[in-house]
């Protein structure tokens, strides 16, 4: 473990471990919606350009009588049917005590039911 410190460095170190704790958040907020999932109905927004160039899905929907706002990769388009244009309904998975780790599903999974808000 000496040798590890001794070749990298503190400042490598530090980024290394950021980087782990920011994989494993990642993991948790995934795990908690997962876990926690309820499923509403929400609105697209369409296919638009990013800060960073890339083309997201955006979308809107509503939690607790809140506008909540999310986006996925535009790649999603490609694995559902008539959910990109602006106006068409798409199918939100979220947590219940977080609206906004939010993410889109291409269909409601068998057994489960919109929430009615």
């Amino acid at each position: 473990m000496k040798k590890i410190f001794e070749q990298l460095g503190w400042g490598e170190i530090t980024i290394i471990c950021l980087f782990i704790i920011l994989i494993g958040y990642s993991f948790y907020e995934k795990s908690q919606r997962l876990n926690n999932a309820v499923f509403t109905k929400g609105i697209s927004l369409g296919v638009k350009q990013g800060a960073r160039g890339h083309y997201r899905l955006y979308y809107s929907f509503f939690s607790n009588n809140i506008q909540i706002n999310g986006s996925v990769p535009d790649s999603f388009c490609k694995k559902c049917q008539k959910c990109c244009d602006v106006g068409d309904t798409v199918i939100v998975q979220y947590e219940r005590e977080n609206p906004e780790n939010n993410d889109l599903v291409i269909k409601l999974p068998e057994g489960k039911n919109f929430i009615n808000e």
